[in-house]
């Protein structure tokens, strides 16, 4: 081994005992990842199926009531529900005196 051979092992040698008990920072793809708790874990319901269905249809039910719409009268599907609240807002909007064209487009937001 030479002379400057020696100095760099030696250098190397004394970086390595200095910072050995250092590690090197993680990539991205080697950190660990927070897991997603399942629904039934958090409380939370989700937005769509049966159950929520159910209950949202029980809430038009339950407006549809409180506008004084009829039982008897009471449409079957959602999307009949929700024509017969636009239908009830315009009305609203109308009789306190909006334009036609303005009442419409509140109604159906």
């Amino acid at each position: 081994m030479g002379h400057f051979e020696t100095d760099r092992v030696d250098s190397k040698m004394t970086r390595v005992a200095e910072q050995g008990l250092k590690f090197k920072k993680q990539t991205a793809a080697q950190q660990t990842k927070q897991k997603q708790l399942q629904p039934a874990v958090t409380g939370l319901i989700p937005q769509h199926g049966k159950l929520a269905k159910s209950r949202n249809q029980d809430d038009l039910r339950i407006e549809l009531l409180f506008r004084e719409v009829p039982a008897a009268d009471m449409p079957v599907s959602m999307t009949d529900r929700k024509a017969k609240l636009k239908q009830h807002a315009f009305n609203w909007l109308f009789s306190t005196g909006m334009e036609a064209t303005a009442a419409n487009a509140q109604a159906n937001k």
